[in-house]
């Protein structure tokens, strides 16, 4: 039986890097968009790769991060699957680093119940560019999780793109790849292109044998 559904965020609930998105807004270039290959080669840390992507979120008013949620482009069929696994009793939880500032507006909309993110400091209502707690660490997360709602790991399934990912498709009950990378195609179950083939694969997992 299915009880949680852990889903990735960036190039999987929405089209591009949602780490950027302040970078994009104030103009800032791509910075984890350039350096995600070299943490995919192992060359730097997720801890690196966060701390200069964020840098460039500074000064950034937390008064603007509706405008910022309001540039995301969701992925085909997105909103309406995630609807039907809560309908179906499912809890959905959303791994990301964004900031928790941000995440509070996907929870806001898509109802999960669970979102991780980073924690990044705030003065007098803008960011400053320094992170004060990771959470980057999928598997860890997903772990206290399963942990505190007691939930089996075998009750759980993750759907994602990255090396990450692929990580928490090892943990869990199996793994989707969605439009994924080598790392989550060959550790995942299924490999799906189009977010709504999700349902049917747990109305196929769930079905009785």
């Amino acid at each position: 039986m299915i009880k949680i559904v852990f889903i990735d965020m960036s190039r999987t609930l929405i089209k591009g890097s949602g780490s950027n998105s302040g970078a994009d807004f104030l103009g800032k270039g791509d910075t984890y968009r350039r350096m995600y290959p070299k943490y995919k080669s192992g060359e730097i840390s997720m801890d690196e790769l966060l701390t200069k992507t964020f840098e460039c979120w500074r000064g950034l008013r937390v008064s603007d991060l509706e405008k910022v949620y309001g540039e995301f482009e969701f992925n085909e069929g997105v909103k309406e699957t995630i609807l039907k696994i809560k309908e179906k009793g499912i809890k959905t939880a959303l791994l990301t680093n964004i900031p928790t500032h941000l995440g509070g507006l996907f929870k806001r909309e898509l109802d999960f119940d669970f979102i991780g993110g980073t924690v990044l400091e705030v003065e007098d209502g803008i960011f400053t560019g320094k992170v004060l707690e990771f959470h980057n660490d999928k598997v860890k997360e997903a772990m206290m999780i399963l942990e505190r709602e007691r939930i089996s790991s075998c009750e759980a399934i993750s759907i994602g793109d990255g090396k990450d990912d692929a990580e928490v498709f090892e943990k869990v009950g199996f793994g989707i790849a969605y439009c994924g990378d080598e790392f989550a195609r060959k550790s995942a179950k299924y490999r799906i292109s189009d977010f709504r083939e999700l349902s049917g694969i747990i109305e196929e997992e769930t079905a009785p044998s």
